[in-house]
């Protein structure tokens, strides 16, 4: 990730170098007492909390406003809480009388003072446990405070209640076997000694020494050195275990890229599991290639039988084969991550079950699911507090409350949290799809500020992303992912499209009719929003297809506007000899080019 220099000069040192490897204790129980033991302790808790949240959605609104007064009598005597008259705001309508709008900049001071000297009551009263690192939107690092209430309810509710619901659907299928997990532990410390980086991974380092006994992913991947192949060790540890009964991947299309590379190298795979040796190609340092082969044995056993399975080739779901066990994939793989969801399917089958993981940022939990295979989630009435502006009429003056959301309408996401932020603009458009009691249940659509804007369209991810679907779906080809940029350059503008397709013979495809119906996609008007402006200013777009030599992969598309190709840069970059993974900056559509 890319980093400003304030940041470096907080930090003191990288856990993940740092930290050695934690042996497994000589008293944990095997492999199969501990799963179970963990997963009746999972659903215990999950049980209550699911409890708790039946309860809470019959109430929504008192819920809700019992914790915002709960917020503001706590942080009344913080600066910011001084400056905005907390302790005489009485009710929600003096609330958003004394609080205006606020975005990061508003608290940066604050919270750089905490980061560095870990000094209480600046942003908040509740102790600071760990900042969340999300990156700017041009890339620089921001950390978001969390608070230990606000750990407790994301944590439990992303791990305890998500084993809870998926039992109430599959009774104790995850009980035994293994999980496959594709997280990876990478965070600091600060001067102050509060922890900065990805909070999932803050809690994977405190669960180290049970993730060797209940996951697969060995410890040098899951707290990998920089520019250790990761990807192939996932890989080759998971297809190597049998008896994998969940997979759990932040999102989805990480998942989908793991299974094709599993179809492209899978020969390398098994000839590594049948000999116990880690191919030359495999890019890790000598120490990490000498410490993993001093644990790895010959299984010339599941080697035979992974290469019959491959062998028969990839038409049939390739997962339910490898893993007879694998009952539910836990993940974000709803809104604009489905298509890539139902491409999934080509491995995993229709059966196996997902756990569409609900609406989570770096500021908080904000939903959960409540059912298995069900994309809509339900908000949690007590992780933050939440106003509503409605897309197709904003009118910033009277922000909506979860009461008032209505089915079918799109709304911008404002939160209240614990971590001192106030009327904070999420920039986040979701769907209410129905409710739950009286608590709204919602669908994620996309991120406001990732739009081409280049004559006041404000054309959206959502929309960019269908047509490349269909346009993937008309030219016959399998999609692996794309990119956009609008061309303001050109006279008149024009959207270029960058396309990557899966095991397609790029030199053979005719750009010109690509580009025609990329183009017609975009005229076609059925993407809740035009193509065309009214003065129709715009030239035919036009696409571009990314070779497979290139070994360029367009991952989690962010859309950059007033940028050439070769202007646009790269924020994070994972290289290896296999693949180079380019993850773009994001540019606001208010910003000139």
């Amino acid at each position: 990730m890319a980093r400003d220099e304030r940041i470096d000069q907080l930090t003191i040192n990288d856990v993940h170098a740092e930290t050695a490897a934690v042996p497994t204790s000589a008293c944990m129980p095997d492999v199969a007492t501990l799963r179970r033991m963990m997963f009746e302790k999972q659903c215990e808790a999950g049980r209550a909390l699911g409890a708790q949240l039946e309860a809470d959605v019959q109430h929504a609104r008192e819920v809700q406003e019992e914790l915002l007064f709960e917020m503001l009598d706590a942080n009344k005597d913080t600066p910011f809480g001084r400056e905005h008259n907390f302790a005489n705001i009485k009710t929600v309508e003096d609330f958003k009388r004394e609080v205006p709008f606020t975005t990061y900049d508003d608290y940066a001071g604050y919270i750089y003072e905490v980061m560095e000297r870990g000094t209480r009551g600046v942003v908040t009263t509740e102790e600071i446990v760990h900042f969340n690192e999300t990156s700017g939107t041009m890339g620089n690092p921001k950390g978001i405070p969390y608070t230990k209430r606000m750990t407790e309810v994301l944590m439990g509710y992303s791990g305890a209640y998500t084993y809870y619901v998926t039992a109430q659907a599959t009774g104790d299928k995850l009980a035994g076997g293994r999980m496959f997990t594709m997280m990876e532990s990478h965070f600091n410390t600060l001067k102050s000694g509060i922890t900065f980086g990805s909070l999932s991974c803050k809690a994977i380092a405190d669960n180290r020494p049970f993730l060797a006994a209940t996951t697969t992913s060995p410890d040098e991947a899951v707290f990998a050195k920089p520019g250790t192949d990761t990807r192939y060790l996932h890989a080759r540890f998971a297809i190597e275990e049998p008896d994998i009964r969940d997979i759990s991947v932040v999102f989805i299309t990480g998942l989908l890229d793991l299974m094709r590379y599993i179809e492209d190298s899978w020969e390398l795979l098994v000839r590594d599991i049948e000999q116990g040796t880690i191919d030359s190609s495999i890019q890790m340092d000598a120490d990490v290639r000498t410490g993993l082969l001093a644990r790895i044995k010959p299984n010339p056993a599941r080697a035979a039988q992974l290469r019959a399975i491959f062998e028969r080739g990839f038409d049939e779901p390739i997962a339910p084969v490898l893993w007879p066990n694998l009952t539910v994939v836990r993940s974000v793989a709803g809104g604009g991550f489905a298509p890539y969801t139902q491409r999934l399917r080509r491995f995993i089958g229709p059966d196996v079950h997902i756990l569409y993981t609900g609406y989570s940022a770096s500021e908080g939990a904000f939903s959960v699911p409540f059912e298995i295979d069900n994309p809509a989630s339900v908000l949690l009435p007590r992780s933050v507090y939440f106003e509503f502006v409605p897309l197709d009429n904003p009118d910033y003056e009277h922000t909506l409350g979860v009461e008032d959301l209505e089915e079918g309408r799109d709304y911008e996401v404002i939160i209240t949290s614990r971590s001192g932020f106030y009327r904070y603009k999420m920039r986040d458009a979701i769907r209410c799809v129905g409710h739950k009691g009286t608590m709204p249940t919602m669908e994620f659509l996309f991120r406001l500020d990732q739009t081409v804007n280049m004559h006041g369209e404000k054309t959206t991810e959502m929309v960019l992303r269908k047509v490349a679907d269909k346009v993937a779906e008309r030219m016959g080809l399998d999609l692996v992912d794309f990119s956009v940029h609008p061309d303001v350059d050109h006279h008149p503008a024009r959207y270029e499209y960058l396309f990557e397709f899966f095991h397609a013979d790029h030199a053979s495809i005719d750009l010109a009719e690509l580009s025609r119906v990329t183009d017609e996609e975009l005229r076609a008007g059925n993407y809740d929003m035009d193509y065309m402006t009214a003065d129709g200013t715009f030239a035919p777009a036009v696409a571009r297809v990314l070779q497979d030599e290139t070994n360029l992969l367009w991952r989690d598309m962010r859309v950059v506007r007033g940028a050439a190709p070769n202007q646009i840069k790269p924020v994070h970059i994972i290289d290896n000899e296999q693949k180079r993974r380019f993850f773009f900056a994001l540019v606001d559509s208010e910003m000139e080019g």
